[in-house]
């Protein structure tokens, strides 16, 4: 019994099991949140076929496996230690764009750690093909997508040229006369080329034995993303002006984006058959050939690295599922029945679609319009997250990105501090002044808690994960306040109205919480 209970300790196999499944259960809620988004978004519908492509590369490497030495490294721990806080500060702080993301970076490092660099070397490709199942950061899309958004523009303005079409391009607008086109961030091409590149992978992996030739696979993908998303653009293009909008829209658009993939697949392949024209330089033997039948896996210690990773995912999964039973700080009649009228502010409640509330990472949100003595108004905007663990992955959309990208151009922008404000004393928020066809306006942003406020989302992301491991309940706002500025008005006496009504507002948004909120059991 005791042989057979040292074996089970000790075999490669079951502590690789027992730390997958371990795995699995201690970060559920970015596991959950990566499924949600793999059911309900079209664009990474692909990712639910990533771990069982990578379990088959795996399988394919079990008999090169065998001839592996088992042992601990101890010198990549300090760097899974990060790793591991940076998830719990993603998981706790509802930042999906961090927990997610660092799921096959941590799955590397524990392998690293359990079984050696020498099971890394013969596994790099199983474990590494896991990033491809992750969502594309946002950060990407506002950076390289914008940039492709507008090659994209200006390469299918000249495809539709070619074809003796008369467009205009501006910006991610082909203007083809009768209507227009707009080149949104699904259609930038960067989500059509990630999956393309696990496809140059797959392709360069069964179909190609030589190491170069592998490569030039998978580089290849991306000039064929971009040629394949501009003739998307143009034959969208030239099918909307013979035939009208709806071919740019739903079925019409979905089914030439499946056509397209199926072009891009095609381009591969036949680039694949011209590799065939090169010599086979540099071989890539199997790794199965010349595998004793008989070998084994030799452990030379690796069981004081595995206690201490079941001890670290133990850690991370009682935060996650002790934090997340917190019940959800519910408001009677939802933050949208927040007063229309305080102290001498009478306001005129906006109506918000429900896309737009979950699209901007609120749970739901409330807008108005509030006008104080004949001064000029005041739109508020306030999003509420009962609690940090929704299913809702977004989390809440700064103004710095929102406005730009709805034609207002940042003028200034600077951390202002509000005092003798209710309940925080100081407050912290960010102002903008922004400018839109000679139309100025003024911006406050920030975040807050039940008793904590920044001006920082990621701050506020922090201040979550601190309520959440005190299991200190609390709810998350984002708050922004925007007035115009006018012609003759100087920024200093919209900076004090202001000023006047956040105080108001935040007087009155104590009492309302105070009487409305409760935890949902």
């Amino acid at each position: 019994m005791d042989r057979l209970k040292t074996n089970f300790l000790l075999n490669p196999v079951y502590q690789g099991v027992f730390l997958i499944l371990l795995f699995v259960g201690a970060y559920f809620v970015p596991f959950s949140s990566l499924y949600n988004t793999w059911m309900t978004n079209d664009d990474y519908s692909y990712g639910l076929l990533i771990p069982l492509i990578s379990a088959y590369f795996l399988w394919e490497k079990k008999y090169a496996l065998k001839e592996v030495t088992i042992k601990s490294f101890w010198p990549v721990l300090p760097l899974l230690i990060i790793f591991v806080l940076l998830s719990i500060y993603g998981v706790l702080g509802s930042s999906g764009h961090i927990s997610r993301p660092a799921l096959p970076v941590l799955i590397v490092l524990f392998a690293i750690f359990c079984f050696g660099i020498e099971f890394f070397k013969r596994a790099s490709l199983p474990l590494c093909f896991l990033i491809f199942m992750i969502p594309l950061p946002a950060f990407l899309d506002r950076t390289i997508g914008v940039y492709l958004k507008s090659v994209s523009s200006e390469f299918g303005g000249m495809f539709l040229r070619l074809w003796g079409y008369s467009v205009y391009v501006s910006g991610n607008v082909i203007d083809l006369g009768v209507t227009k086109l707009q080149v949104v961030d699904a259609c930038s091409g960067l989500r059509f080329l990630f999956p393309l590149l696990a496809l140059g992978v797959v392709y360069g992996y069964f179909f190609e034995k030589v190491l170069w030739k592998r490569i030039a696979c998978v580089l290849v993908t991306i000039p064929i993303a971009i040629l394949t998303n501009v003739l998307r653009i143009g034959i969208t293009g030239i099918l909307t002006y013979n035939f009208g909008s709806k071919m740019a829209e739903g079925f019409f658009h979905d089914f030439q984006g499946w056509v397209i993939f199926m072009v891009s697949f095609i381009f591969l392949f036949i680039f694949g058959r011209f590799l065939r024209l090169f010599p086979p330089k540099n071989v890539i033997e199997s790794e199965n050939e010349a595998i004793p039948p008989d070998a084994k896996v030799k452990n030379e210690g690796n069981l004081s690295t595995v206690i201490v990773s079941i001890v670290l995912l133990v850690i991370v999964g009682g935060l996650t599922f002790n934090t997340s039973a917190l019940p959800p700080v519910k408001i009677k009649g939802g933050i949208e029945s927040f007063p229309l009228s305080f102290n001498d502010w009478e306001g005129q409640r906006q109506h918000i679609d429900l896309e737009i509330i979950d699209a901007s990472g609120a749970e739901e949100a409330f807008s108005g319009v509030y006008f104080h003595k004949g001064n000029q108004a005041i739109s508020l905007y306030m999003g509420y997250r009962s609690t940090a663990f929704l299913e809702n992955v977004n989390f809440f959309h700064s103004p710095t990105v929102c406005l730009p990208s709805s034609g207002w151009k940042t003028i200034k922008k600077s951390k202002r501090m509000i005092n003798d404000v209710p309940v925080f004393g100081s407050l912290p928020v960010i102002e903008m002044v922004m400018e839109s066809m000679g139309t100025k306006q003024l911006v406050y942003f920030w975040f807050q808690t039940k008793d904590r406020v920044t001006q920082d989302k990621n701050i506020n992301r922090f201040h979550l994960a601190l309520h959440a491991i005190n299991k200190d309940n609390t709810h998350d706002l984002f708050i922004r306040p925007i007035t115009s500025i006018g012609k003759d008005e100087s920024i200093d006496a919209a900076r004090m109205r202001m000023d006047e009504f956040v105080k108001e507002m935040m007087q009155a948004l104590t009492i309302f919480l105070e009487k409305n909120q409760y935890e949902d059991m």
